[in-house]
């Protein structure tokens, strides 16, 4: 540790929520089909509710559980509906056209804002990268389509390795292949019962993203945006890049 910072070695993100985000454009499209206007905007405020639902849902893990067994997904989605003032007859229906173009070509499709960038800055203060997804297979494909994928250095795919979030041996399989100790590495993710309590449990640090700081517990770790991702690691921790301008140069440093 330098300073009291702890010292941190790698970042591993999670996909959906983190660096690609719900098609918000598209299921504005479909709740205004139902004679009910709506925008992006207001759905993009309204996905907080989504995942507190998601958070006290208790629902063993289904077929429609992309964001893993911990929680509904269907809470989500329908939470989310209901908190944007979509018509609440035909959530249920709405819910179900969600899910099957989840099935098909996916929801969390958009690239996040800043996400490119936060990568490139992550990459920039000499930290690994990887991620660590619930996903039905398809994350590296959704990542490749957003074009973050040239940012990490690998995925971790739940439905590939057979062991999903918050279950810590998912983060293990990520940390072995990095070769890193669980204490110098952060998880950065959307959700807290599932990446908060999933990082807590394989013992790595932990930042959530808090778009409207009103979702993270008291005093937890946030950030509003991933955009702020690297400010906040070169903030709170000591970094490989950082910690090697600050040291002096080899035969030097000598002080009168």
């Amino acid at each position: 540790m330098s300073g009291g910072r702890p010292v941190l070695e790698a970042v591993i993100f999670d996909a959906g929520g983190t660096l690609v985000r719900l098609d918000f454009e598209w299921m504005a499209e479909m709740v205004s089909g139902r004679g009910a206007p709506m925008d992006a905007a207001r759905l993009r405020r309204a996905e907080v509710e989504g995942r507190r639902r998601y958070d006290h849902s208790r629902r063993g893990p289904g077929e429609d559980a992309p964001l893993g067994g911990p929680g509904d997904v269907r809470a989500y989605l329908g939470g989310m509906l209901d908190a944007a003032g979509a018509p609440r007859g035909e959530i249920e229906d709405l819910v179900d056209r969600f899910l099957a173009r989840e099935k098909a070509s996916g929801i969390w499709s958009r690239p996040m804002e800043g996400a490119r960038a936060a990568l490139d800055g992550v990459a920039e203060l000499g930290l690994r990268r990887a991620v660590v997804s619930n996903s039905d297979g398809r994350a590296e494909w959704h990542l490749r389509n957003a074009h973050v994928l040239e940012g990490l250095e690998f995925v971790v795919d739940s439905h590939v390795v057979g062991v999903e979030k918050p279950n810590p041996a998912i983060f293990r399989v990520a940390l072995d292949r990095l070769g890193v100790p669980a204490a110098r590495a952060l998880y950065v993710g959307d959700i807290r019962s599932v990446d908060e309590g999933g990082a807590a449990a394989a013992g790595v640090h932990f930042v959530l993203i808090d778009p409207w700081g009103d979702y993270a517990a008291p005093g937890a770790p946030a950030i509003r945006a991933i955009a702020e991702l690297p400010t906040h690691l070169a903030t709170y921790f000591e970094v490989p890049r950082l910690a090697s301008t600050a040291r002096p140069p080899a035969g030097g440093g000598r002080t009168c």
